[in-house]
């Protein structure tokens, strides 16, 4: 019996519990959203549309753009913009921005945006308007409820628009010629000669022309020109366009090639050599040299000058090959070559060596091939010594040096003055130095032994030689000693016998 009373009241609490968990309140879980909507899909000219932006289930700030503009802060909410249309068309509204989603607690970016079609208000007939004044029914035109009777709803479009429109008046065609009467050139002919269906030319100038002016004509007169007029010109090849466009805007270029001839019209004399000034663009770094002009026989030329360095380059050429040259402004001619190249990671540039410097003892004298670059500079007599070769070149700095080059290792170093060596000739002078050390050694010994020798002989001989003297004493007659005299005497006297007495 106890046993029934227990699952009849367990079986009461299962269905309360039940009963409770379904009747429990349901939380509806969405996403955050984002979006646009208006209060109609098409309006007329002068009538105005609402947007509304909305932000569910989220916050965060919301940039407005289009037909309205704002930025605001928006948590769950909506904001309405009325807008009117002005004009026939579109009227759009865009809305972006980072919202934080309520339930995830992430933030998401959104946007959203709607067009509204903005369409023109139908005009009332002729014929309308005289069926309206005819009838005696109404006051009232019937056109004045056409506005009214055709205004949008949110559901509903605009009645088709009349289809007796005003003509427009044709537009009066604009001319389309864009071709050339004439075209000439000041200096030389063109090649070929002038037609007005042929648009490229070409002309060959000498070497003094430096401008040329370009004529031309349209051949219709409502066309305009452009390119015409006094033109520079530059060694080498130039080239001149001259537009014509047509009163519509269409357009006809007409391209002249000018080759105003390269060669050089100032000439300088170098170890012989008649070089010529290139008139070809050249370039120099400008950590160095900065561009500038030189008059030479009366002709500017350009130049190149270091100031600091007093240093001035010209760009000669001699049969198509072309390179700096170093130019004396005092002596007024040219001194040595400047070439810069780039070698092993090294800037620098190639000069003439002085011909005090081109002899060098066990060295000979001639071009040194490096990095595949021809080199003025020295390798050596000795043959161990064959993948060695030195340098004489100018630095980025502007300093004279030597460097040393090595072949096998392909590698480039400053010159500190000592000469190149291998292990097996260092070691060869290295045993050498010993032995000559050696020999120095014994030779220094003996001469000190010789030296002590004859210093010992010499002593000998000097003490053998040596004889004592005897002073007697002479008595003057006639003629007494005096007191000093005496005592003088006496004491000669002792002093000799005192020397018998040591030897």
């Amino acid at each position: 019996m106890r046993k029934k009373i227990t699952k009849f009241l367990a079986g009461i609490s299962v269905a309360i519990l039940a009963v409770t968990v379904l009747n429990l309140p349901k939380k509806h879980i969405a996403a955050a959203g984002l979006s646009v909507s208006c209060s109609s899909s098409t309006i007329y000219v002068g009538d105005t549309v609402t947007f509304t932006v909305s932000v569910s289930g989220g916050a965060g700030m919301v940039a407005v753009s289009g037909a309205a503009n704002d930025s605001d802060w928006f948590e769950n909410n909506s904001r309405s913009y009325t807008v009117k249309g002005t004009s026939a068309g579109s009227l759009s509204v865009y809305a972006s921005g980072t919202i934080a989603d309520f339930n995830t607690e992430k933030d998401q970016s959104l946007s959203s945006f709607l067009t509204v079609v903005v369409k023109e208000r139908s005009k009332p007939s002729n014929n309308n308007n005289n069926s309206s004044s005819n009838s005696g029914n109404n006051d009232t035109p019937q056109n004045n409820n056409d506005d009214y009777n055709n205004a949008p709803s949110n559901n509903d479009t605009p009645k088709n628009e009349p289809s007796n429109k005003t003509e427009k008046p044709k537009e009066e065609k604009k001319n389309k010629d864009s071709s050339l009467k004439s075209l000439s050139i000041s200096e030389g002919k063109l090649s070929p000669a002038f037609q007005a269906g042929t648009t490229s030319y070409k002309v060959d100038l000498p070497g003094s022309v430096d401008t040329l002016k370009v004529s031309a004509a349209a051949n219709n007169s409502k066309a305009s020109l452009r390119g015409i007029g006094k033109k520079k010109l530059k060694p080498g090849n130039n080239t001149i366009q001259v537009i014509c466009t047509a009163e519509n805007g269409t357009s006809t270029t007409y391209t002249i090639k000018v080759h105003v001839d390269e060669k050089p019209l100032v000439f300088v004399n170098y170890q012989g050599k008649k070089l010529g000034v290139s008139r070809s663009a050249a370039k120099l770094s400008k950590k160095l040299f900065e561009e500038t002009k030189l008059t030479i026989d009366g002709k500017v030329v350009p130049a190149w000058t270091n100031k600091s360095l007093h240093m001035t380059l010209l760009y000669l050429e001699n049969d198509d090959k072309k390179d700096f040259y170093f130019y004396d402004t005092e002596k007024k001619e040219v001194t040595s070559i400047y070439r810069p190249v780039g070698l092993l990671g090294e800037n620098i540039a190639i000069i003439d060596v002085p011909k005090a410097l081109q002899k060098r003892t066990g060295m000979v004298f001639t071009t040194v091939k490096v990095d595949g670059k021809e080199l003025p500079g020295w390798t050596y007599q000795d043959k161990a010594f064959a993948d060695y070769a030195l340098l004489y070149v100018m630095n980025d700095a502007g300093d004279k040096v030597y460097y040393q080059y090595e072949k096998t290792g392909n590698t480039l170093q400053r010159y500190a003055g000592g000469a190149a060596i291998t292990q097996n000739a260092y070691e060869k002078l290295l045993k050498a130095h010993e032995e000559e050390t050696k020999q120095l050694k014994l030779i220094v010994y003996g001469l000190c032994a010789l030296s002590a020798i004859l210093f010992l002989a010499i002593l000998i001989i000097c003490v053998k030689k040596r004889k004592p003297k005897h002073f007697n004493k002479i008595d003057v007659k006639g003629r007494p000693l005096s007191k000093s005299a005496e005592i003088e005497h006496e004491s000669l006297v002792k002093m000799q016998q005192e020397d018998g007495e040591n030897f």
